[in-house]
């Protein structure tokens, strides 16, 4: 058998027998099966996420599920602040000013990461900010946020914070729920 990579960020290797549950039969989407299974799936994915909150799956890309996040928590002309140093936050800028968003940058250089200071400082000359987007993890290069500070940040605020954890979750500590 040829080994398969699926050439996503990585290249990741995909197991033999995740390629072969692949090929079973499609379960339909509004039978008592499916519905166990993602019942099964939600509740794993609570234990994934160390969070007691409920997870709602996408059937989209990480991209995807970013915009919905943009687009389902804020409105246009909101002021937000974007961490930006790699690929993925160049991708949140992107995403909140397609969307409307009063965009704010907050840069580092690739390879480095965003200081909890510099969000502090950002929302504090922007007292009406309404969230901040952040990578845990900047993807395009393993540059690691201090969310855990940031979040202390913005929770003296009434803003939102909304994180990309995309190659975070499970690669670091996130304490999701605190």
């Amino acid at each position: 058998m040829k080994k398969y990579q699926l050439m996503a960020p990585g290249p990741t290797p995909v197991p033999s027998r995740v390629l072969l549950a692949m090929a079973e039969p499609i379960i339909h989407h509004r039978t008592p099966e499916y519905e166990k299974l993602v019942v099964e799936v939600r509740a794993g994915l609570k234990r994934v996420f160390q969070t007691s909150q409920e997870i709602i799956p996408f059937a989209c890309s990480g991209t995807g599920v970013m915009e919905a996040a943009a687009v389902n928590t804020l409105s246009p002309g909101d002021v937000v602040a974007v961490v930006r140093a790699g690929k993925f936050g160049e991708r949140w800028v992107e995403i909140t000013k397609a969307f409307g968003l009063n965009t704010v940058v907050l840069e580092a250089p690739y390879g480095q990461s965003v200081k909890p200071e510099a969000v502090e400082k950002a929302l504090a000359a922007n007292p009406d900010a309404k969230g901040v987007f952040v990578q845990a993890s900047e993807t395009s290069t393993g540059a690691a946020h201090d969310v855990r500070a940031m979040a202390e940040a913005v929770r003296k605020t009434e803003a939102i914070f909304v994180v990309d954890a995309i190659t975070g979750l499970g690669t670091m500590p996130l304490d999701i729920d605190g």
